[in-house]
């Protein structure tokens, strides 16, 4: 029971992680959190569900689905970050919230507000290792999900591209003088953040066949949380506070008292602002800023 509890904990946690990780990519190079996040994440599924009724093939179609989101992340640099100062953190909290809710609103007049189906016809074997049972669709999820953060790990640290975001997010106008394409890099960061939402996205919207235009809300809080607790900016803290917290929700939803589930996750957040406020990877960001 406990090894099946800590398997479903981690496909969650690995949700949650890559949400965070969309999160703190943005919030690594310019310093603003992108609240349309959450909206961009529910985007993918739908999309993919306008393709499918036009004929595509499911696979086809999830694949436009992804290409769709990171073409949204390039629309919402364009309306509600470049425009601003990089300074102005404010504005673009408020710009990308604005943003996410008009893709909101979009969604609910085409779909409605309720729960949609959401069935490709891609059926995968369930997995027994002993009594743990896992899903096709919650393995190739997890599998999928890690290997992209430990990739987005590598292109970041060992990538000519990786040398210019750190550049970027140590000191934007020191990296342009250097001949870093500033504004070519920020619009990668963009796409790649709304693809990982978008991929995190199509993957509930796979586990549980169903999506609506409030799918991102639960997650997107859990996420913000996630990057917290990792450390604002370090993606190797969004991977793991991502996968811990997913691994303590569940355990706590099926040992703790109803509802302790959903607060663990801001007992948790409270503990880190007491007595490690940068976050448990916060010493390696500090280090780079210096």
């Amino acid at each position: 029971m406990l090894a099946q509890q800590l398997v479903n904990g981690l496909m969650l946690g690995s949700v949650y992680a890559l949400v965070g990780v969309g999160y703190t990519l943005i919030f690594g190079v310019l310093r603003m959190l992108n609240l349309a996040h959450a909206y961009i994440f529910m985007t993918a599924p739908f999309v993919c569900l306008i393709a499918m009724s036009a004929g595509l093939p499911a696979a086809l179609a999830l694949v436009v689905g992804l290409a769709a989101t990171a073409l949204v992340g390039l629309l919402l640099y364009e309306l509600a970050f470049r425009p601003i100062p990089h300074n102005n953190g404010l504005a673009g909290f408020v710009t990308s919230l604005s943003f996410g809710v008009v893709l909101q609103v979009l969604v609910v007049n085409k779909f409605g507000s309720l729960k949609v189906p959401f069935v490709t016809g891609i059926a995968l074997p369930d997995f027994h290792v002993g009594s743990v049972i896992v899903s096709g669709m919650q393995l190739l999820s997890f599998v999928v999900a890690v290997m992209l953060m430990a990739g987005l790990l590598v292109v970041i640290n060992r990538t000519r591209v990786g040398r210019n975001l750190r550049a970027l997010a140590q000191n934007g106008q020191a990296a342009s003088l250097l001949g870093v394409a500033v504004r070519r890099h920020v619009r990668l960061v963009f796409a790649a953040s709304s693809a990982l939402a978008g991929l995190a996205g199509l993957m509930v919207a796979l586990r549980f066949e169903g999506v609506s235009a409030y799918l991102g809300d639960q997650y997107a809080i859990k996420a913000l949380a996630v990057i917290v607790i990792g450390g604002l900016g370090d993606v190797r803290g969004a991977m793991v506070a991502g996968l811990l917290l997913g691994a303590m929700e569940v355990l706590f939803q099926a040992y703790a008292p109803a509802g302790w589930s959903e607060a663990f996750v801001w007992f948790a957040l409270i503990a880190v602002f007491l007595f490690k406020p940068e976050g448990l990877f916060g010493a390696s960001v500090a280090r780079r800023e210096v």
